[in-house]
């Protein structure tokens, strides 16, 4: 999942401010070895208890044991284990949230603004401050939009501005890495050389990250100076929002105005899929069938057919941004997005 964030672009390298979008939408040096602000120093302050958490903004969604976790507006995590009664959790702070991750049942971490990671041990009913960075590194504001777990000690979070940072401890220590050789690569190539890093996913033991631009990168932390980042052809200039690999081992990026391909050969090339719309998608979920839905802009939701490779436009009366998707009960879907938490019918 994730893109929470339109910036403007001056004509220069530096960059203006971040305009709030909601998502409704090559050396590498290790600059800090302890979190930016420690949480006893934070100036968050706690989500307020509210009723109405299952209807405002939800920006990402998982499911992990028996229930469903969303993150999103105003600092909100709700969990449900039915998808019709919602619990808010406890969350330190009222800034949005973008982004969950889970590694086992009881371990997980949050991302958002402010360069925001939450962490809970307790199955999600109570976060703490993990790190912060609200001005990072005394530049400008770059929101976490993903965060993924290899094992409980190694993760990775991205974000705007081409954010990255790398833990091996479980986030007890979260270290931003410099890609100052990653700017003057991708500048090289006249692409974007600080793009927003809006999705990742782990593919083949490396880190594969989906942006702004057609910025689609391999970072591998195994590797050693310039040698750590591959800039991967790119099928489409526009951005990408978010990445999913198969159980087949094909992968799917997909973003902007409806645009979707598939690679089935290690990203040497792009097979590009008709969808139909130019909404903007954000998500895409692997049914137990193979079956892959697609959500986006405008209720857009997709049902596509991989043997055909042809996608089906299913019927949704309303026009909210659908920014992630689970499964829940037979032939019914979970929809997370700018109107809360949405359930249809596959039949």
């Amino acid at each position: 999942m994730k893109y929470f964030q339109l910036k403007g672009k001056s004509s220069g390298s530096k960059r203006p401010g971040l305009g709030l979008l909601g998502r409704i939408l090559v050396g590498v040096t290790l600059l800090s070895t302890a979190n930016a602000v420690l949480s006893e120093q934070s100036l968050q302050r706690p989500v307020m208890e509210s009723k109405l958490v299952s209807h405002i903004l939800l920006t990402d969604s998982v499911h992990r044991g028996e229930r469903f976790f969303a993150p999103g507006l105003y600092g909100n995590i709700i969990s449900s284990a039915d998808g019709i009664n919602w619990e808010q959790s406890n969350s330190p702070t009222q800034s949005l949230l973008t982004t969950i991750f889970f590694i086992d049942d009881n371990e997980a971490w949050v991302g958002g603004h402010d360069t925001l990671i939450l962490h809970t041990t307790d199955g999600g009913k109570n976060w703490q401050i993990q790190y912060e960075d609200p001005i990072t590194g005394g530049d400008i504001p770059k929101p976490v939009l993903d965060i993924v777990f290899k094992d409980k000690n190694n993760g990775y979070a991205i974000g705007a501005y081409g954010l990255m940072l790398i833990t091996n401890d479980g986030g007890a220590n979260w270290n931003t890495v410099d890609t100052t050789g990653l700017y003057d690569l991708l500048e090289s190539k006249e692409m974007e050389p600080e793009p927003n890093f809006n999705s990742m996913v782990l593919y083949q033991g490396k880190v594969l990250i989906a942006g702004e631009l057609g910025t689609i990168l391999v970072f591998d932390d195994t590797a050693e100076g310039d040698e750590r980042w591959q800039i991967v052809d790119s099928p489409y200039t526009g951005s990408f929002f978010g990445a999913k690999e198969l159980d087949s081992g094909e992968l799917f990026i997909y973003g902007l105005r409806g645009n979707v391909y598939r690679s089935s050969d290690g990203l040497q090339s792009w097979d590009k899929i008709d969808t139909g719309t130019i909404a903007n998608i954000f998500d895409c979920f692997e049914m137990a069938d193979g079956t892959l839905i697609f959500t986006g802009a405008s209720g857009t939701i997709l049902r596509m057919d991989k043997a055909a490779m042809a996608m089906e436009k299913m019927p949704y009366p309303h026009f909210d941004s659908l920014m992630s998707i689970q499964t829940i009960r037979d032939g019914e879907l979970l929809l997370f997005g700018s109107s809360g938490v949405k359930t249809i019918s596959l039949r």
